[in-house]
């Protein structure tokens, strides 16, 4: 049996992309994990920023009151300082906070994107394999279009050549006419090469006799 260039087998299995889809989900677990460790340690540093505001606050509290007292301040002055470091805590227990809530944006929209791009890209690649696949499958079908033509075109030229070697001019010119008609009326390639190298076959015979 002749070798063919096209084996239906090989291109089922060749156009499996699943490696693609594998190292997308790959990658995606690896930036999962990076998600969640940049925002771990954004957390560790709001809670770090939250924790010396607390005992800077607290240490501030303390020398207030030693100071008030040793000034003999009381009253609305004393409400007043200690209204001012409240809102000075505060504000930097708010700062703490949205930093960590914009350094958690950022990482998001950062992995977010990183997934996106790494996803668009494996995508493309895997949609050019298949494009390559199939122009790789199209040529070899063409190929082996192209070489049954041929075994075909090889195998009646040789067969007609033999069968109507012994043809009288009358035979021949009989044959001729009903294989030209049999050409109009041929409904597949493989039926008109064989009527096709039928007819050589006749008027390469009708030749030898002419040259007699």
């Amino acid at each position: 049996m002749a070798q063919v260039a096209y084996d239906e087998n090989k291109y089922r299995q060749g156009i499996n992309t699943s490696y693609y889809d594998n190292a997308i989900n790959t990658y995606k677990q690896q930036q999962e994990a990076n998600r969640q460790q940049q925002i771990n340690d954004a957390a560790a540093s709001r809670d770090s920023a939250l924790k010396q505001a607390y005992v800077t606050r607290m240490q501030n509290q303390q020398a207030l009151n030693r100071n008030l007292a040793q000034s003999g301040i009381r009253g609305g002055a004393t409400e007043t300082s200690n209204l001012r470091l409240s809102n000075q805590y505060g504000a930097q227990r708010s700062a703490a906070n949205t930093d960590y809530s914009n350094s958690v944006k950022s990482i998001n929209q950062a992995i977010d994107q990183n997934i996106a791009d790494y996803t668009s890209d494996m995508n493309s690649r895997a949609e050019e394999y298949r494009q390559n696949l199939a122009q790789a499958r199209w040529q070899a079908e063409r190929e082996d279009a192209t070489n049954e033509q041929n075994r075909l075109t090889d195998y009646w030229s040789n067969f007609y050549q033999n069968y109507y070697s012994g043809y009288s001019k009358a035979d021949a010119k009989k044959a001729l006419k009903s294989a030209e008609a049999a050409l109009k009326k041929a409904t597949s390639e493989a039926e008109r090469i064989r009527i096709q190298q039928q007819i050589a076959g006749i008027q390469a015979r009708r030749g030898v006799i002419a040259s007699r």
